[in-house]
């Protein structure tokens, strides 16, 4: 009862927050479009940190910490510099963990473990303005960079595994930077940009007017607009093995995110799973044995992993 008193509490307050939020927004329009516009991109682009639980912490506690310098080459941003937050595990072939909007690298963590027992190198790190790195703000762009810069540090990637927002980061990164990978999974992928922004429009009660000068000062702070975003244009042409897991019951991403992505990338899987929702997916055992098997498939031992082999056959 306590639990469901709880809950329903926290719903409360949520919609109050959007209550206030949309009444914020639509007093800002009423002053001019300029700053109705300007407040709801920050809207947008301002992510909330949320506190590592226990189980994250001593998985970052196993890992070996470093950061990356990162250029965000968004107009909005001049060339800005910002610290990015990293670990890396084991040795081997690289997989790299990407997290979603309001997430962290630890939140993948359950990952660990499994690929460094498959003989890989693991690697995570914060975006911009979320967990231990620097910022306040975050485009797709700047998770996008930060997600280069990190690949760039880690030396050529096996594996990409990202969750949720970390999607569509990935897949500008190989359009803007040419980050790549053999082997890629996408769990309950927020892909579908223009469905983000039309849910977010509707959210905060942009009408259409409000909402296509949204859109345009997006583009404009980004030097991306929303056409460039479009699934066709940056999934449309891979052909690298593309995994998707996704809860159909998902209520934060829809499932379509998910179908629509493994429709468009040509070699793709697409698992359907249910009870899981947005983000317990990433600690179910059977998604986490699934992940780890798809995304070490065909690593080959890098030569200093060898000659450990080597030395351990020679003195056993």
């Amino acid at each position: 009862m306590r639990h469901s008193a709880s809950k329903n509490r926290t719903t409360v307050r949520s919609k109050n927050v959007v209550r206030l939020t949309r009444a914020a927004l639509q007093t800002a329009y009423l002053v001019s479009d300029d700053l109705g516009t300007s407040f709801a991109e920050r809207l947008f682009t301002s992510p909330k940190r949320h506190a590592r639980p226990d189980r994250e912490r001593a998985i970052l506690a196993s890992g070996r910490p470093f950061s990356v310098d990162v250029t965000l080459g968004a107009p909005r941003w001049a060339g800005q510099h910002v610290e990015v937050a990293a670990w890396r595990w084991g040795n081997g072939p690289t997989v790299l963990l990407v997290h979603g909007w309001e997430g962290r690298g630890s939140q993948l963590g359950a990952l660990v473990a499994p690929l460094v027992a498959a003989g890989m190198s693991v690697v995570t790190f914060d975006a911009p303005a979320h967990g231990d790195s620097g910022g306040s703000r975050l485009y797709l762009t700047d998770h996008a960079d930060a997600l280069a810069a990190v690949a760039a540090h880690a030396g050529p990637l096996h594996a990409i595994v990202a969750h949720s927002f970390g999607a569509p980061a990935v897949l500008l990164a190989h359009a803007r930077h040419g980050v790549r990978a053999e082997r890629n999974v996408m769990i309950a992928p927020n892909a579908v940009i223009e469905d983000s922004v039309a849910r977010f429009a509707q959210a905060v009660a942009l009408d259409p007017t409000d909402r296509a000068h949204f859109e345009a000062h997006l583009a404009e702070s980004t030097g991306v607009s929303i056409v460039e975003l479009a699934l066709e244009t940056l999934a449309g042409r891979r052909s690298d093995a593309l995994l998707v897991i996704h809860d159909r019951g998902d209520r934060e991403v829809p499932f379509s995110h998910g179908e629509r992505l493994a429709t468009v990338w040509k070699d793709a899987t697409l698992r359907e799973v249910a009870g899981l929702g947005h983000r317990r997916i990433l600690r179910d055992d059977a998604v986490i044995a699934d992940v780890a098997r798809f995304a070490s498939f065909g690593a080959r031992p890098t030569v200093s992993d060898l000659v450990r082999e080597v030395d351990r056959w020679l003195e056993s």
